[in-house]
């Protein structure tokens, strides 16, 4: 399965923000989303992630001044994308090996949404289940 198929199951709104705003900015963004990342923006282009990970070395340093601090001084950035065309097996290989949970995903030059390890692995469940439900059936007859 391709990462174009999860992406249409997922709300289509892509959570971004600019990178010239705060950090306190992207919180109040994240915590009313409900989510554990953004996608920065430097007007219409991709310019990197903020994550709960980069979240907790700003806070480390000095969380007094999330208010003040941009968004771009503290971004993930040289980001690993996906293509829309890639298969959940190889997303979640390069999750896996990088060390990192949200992937931007791309058609072209264009974002077209955000891929967590928690939605590959929920597909790779899905479709274990299944396989295991068809075996059940071939096992038994049915």
């Amino acid at each position: 399965m391709s990462i174009k198929t999860i992406l249409e199951q997922k709300p289509s709104r892509i959570l971004s923000l600019s990178e010239n705003e705060t950090v306190l900015s992207a919180v109040k963004k994240m915590a009313a989303e409900g989510v554990g990342s953004i996608i920065v923006l430097d007007g219409e282009e991709l310019s990197g992630i903020f994550t709960e990970r980069d979240l907790l070395k700003v806070c480390a340093k000095d969380f007094t001044k999330l208010d003040s601090i941009l968004i771009k001084d503290v971004m993930s950035k040289n980001l690993i994308v996906a293509n829309s065309e890639d298969s959940v097996d190889d997303v979640l290989g390069k999750m896996i090996s990088k060390k990192f949970r949200h992937m931007p995903v791309m058609d072209g030059e264009k974002i077209v949404g955000l891929i967590s390890i928690g939605d590959a692995v929920k597909d790779k469940m899905n479709k274990a289940i299944e396989e295991a439900n068809m075996l059940r059936q071939y096992i038994h007859g049915s």
